[in-house]
């Protein structure tokens, strides 16, 4: 990877800070879309006034040069520290000789925190989707959830058990952009049950209905949705399928959009209330209770075979 132009462009607009770059581009076994914007992440000190006051304008900048997309997160130690959701394997330091402060070398600390947690945060996410997946199957039994309910939160949960797979075998955190990519190194390597497996989440997801209309729906809905989000976050992610469809990479797409909305973790009252809406920007199509118990309960054994490491 070419760090040259980060080196100067960080240089010339944010010379007093260190840097890491995380994501994609820092992946050896991915290559970034050209629609891939670069994540970077800098601390500032609490008693340096110039930090406080560029922490203050520029918490969160995004800017684009040479039609690259920059994402530029500046916090403070203990905001970084304490900040569940930054989580990476690797990174790039940048500059990549020693760092310009004094500080201890947080970047690393964290970095290392993430990795000697990696395997149990796995095991309690694969336990979480198993009570999920037992739970759902209940209300099936039950008949207490409706067919258009139950359809979402069963491509959710193949989509997050994908996820799930992911990370067990790649021991990475799964990409959103490159997750059809991910899901081919994995079944590359891996014996037939789980690529068998891995077939079946992913006609569970829907992967193959994807195509340039379905994608097109998908997305008119999701912009609806989208209309009181984060504009410039949101902006990013349309880039990315407009990038997606003009490549005609569809199945990327679909999984995209299916990322998205799990990601956002809407709860249950949220889901019903927009279930309508959520089902059209996911192309769901309606399942007999029949059908949907099958699937639960394939989903059922492939989470046990993965807490278990039966595979």
């Amino acid at each position: 990877m070419d760090n040259e132009h980060l080196f100067y462009l960080l240089g010339s607009k944010f010379p007093e800070l260190d840097f890491i770059l995380i994501g994609c581009h820092t992946d050896d076994g991915i290559i970034p879309h050209e629609c891939c914007e670069y994540d970077l992440i800098s601390l500032h000190h609490k008693n340096a006034l110039f930090h406080q006051d560029l922490a203050y304008k520029q918490k969160f900048n995004v800017f684009r040069n040479h039609d690259r997309v920059y994402e530029v997160l500046i916090l403070s130690i203990q905001e970084f520290m304490k900040n569940p959701k930054i989580k990476y394997t690797n990174f790039v330091q940048i500059p990549s000789q020693a760092l310009k402060s004094n500080i201890i070398n947080y970047f690393s600390e964290k970095c290392d925190i993430f990795q000697k947690s990696f395997n149990l945060t796995l095991k309690t996410n694969i336990i979480r989707n198993i009570f999920e997946i037992t739970n759902l199957y209940n209300l099936l039994i039950r008949e207490i959830v409706d067919e258009k309910f139950s359809s979402f939160q069963l491509k959710m949960i193949s989509l997050k058990t994908l996820k799930l797979i992911i990370q067990l075998y790649l021991h990475s955190e799964p990409r959103p952009s490159h997750l059809k990519h991910q899901i081919n190194l994995v079944t590359q390597y891996e014996n037939i049950k789980i690529r068998e497996h891995v077939d079946l989440l992913l006609e569970y997801i829907g992967t193959n209905r994807a195509n340039i209309s379905t994608l097109s729906r998908s997305e008119k809905s999701l912009r609806f949705l989208m209309r009181h989000g984060d504009k410039v976050k949101d902006n990013i992610f349309l880039n990315k399928l407009d990038f997606f469809k003009e490549k005609s990479m569809y199945v990327d797409g679909i999984l995209l959009i299916g990322n998205f909305i799990l990601d956002n973790g809407y709860g249950d009252q949220f889901i019903q209330k927009y279930n309508k809406l959520l089902n059209l920007i996911t192309d769901i199509q309606t399942k007999e209770k029949i059908t949907m118990l099958k699937e639960v309960n394939l989903l059922l054994e492939i989470n046990k075979n993965l807490i278990y490491s039966n595979y």
